[in-house]
């Protein structure tokens, strides 16, 4: 397995990601290019001849699972491992992360302010967690969160992907 330094982990990250949405995009009959990465937002893209922008963002189960999860990949930093324990309820603690994640790339004024120079983007958003299924929880998220959804205007779409095809990740649009 190519370890690398944590710092360098969101690039090698952001860059697998884009790849396999433009596989998607492909697979779905859409043309996406990345035309820029200059953070933020984490992609400039032309979309089927239409210029638009992508960002990226990961829902974790808990803090310590993001831990776990970057500092295994690192070589620079030791593994810490979660701990584990009981979860009362995997479901609503699921729900809560990734609905969280959203609602912070909402209320960021930097995704606002792109959002009125350039149009709404695309909002990607990683699940990493022992109780993600992105088949699952897109149809679990709750009638309220998706009204605020609806609602906004920062990004024109919203896919929740997870790792674990071909590919790379398997999307799936809210």
């Amino acid at each position: 397995m190519k370890m690398t330094a944590r710092r360098y982990l969101k690039d090698e990250h952001e860059l697998s990601v884009l790849k396999s949405f433009t596989r998607y995009q492909r697979d779905q009959g859409s043309q996406l290019t990345i035309v820029a990465r200059p953070d933020p937002p984490d992609a400039i893209i032309d979309a089927n001849g239409k210029r638009g922008w992508i960002e990226i963002t990961d829902a974790f189960f808990s803090q310590e699972v993001a831990i776990s999860i970057t500092s295994y990949a690192a070589d620079d930093v030791p593994h810490r491992p979660s701990s584990g324990g009981q979860v009362d309820d995997p479901d609503a603690t699921t729900l809560r992360a990734i609905e969280s994640v959203i609602r912070a790339k909402l209320a960021k004024p930097s995704m606002q302010k792109l959002a009125n120079n350039m149009g709404p983007g695309t909002l990607l958003v990683g699940l990493y967690g022992p109780f993600f299924d992105v088949g699952e929880i897109a149809s679990n998220l709750s009638a309220a969160f998706m009204k605020e959804v609806a609602q906004q205007t920062i990004f024109d779409s919203i896919y929740l992907y997870e790792t674990g095809s071909s590919n790379g990740h398997v999307y799936k649009a809210i």
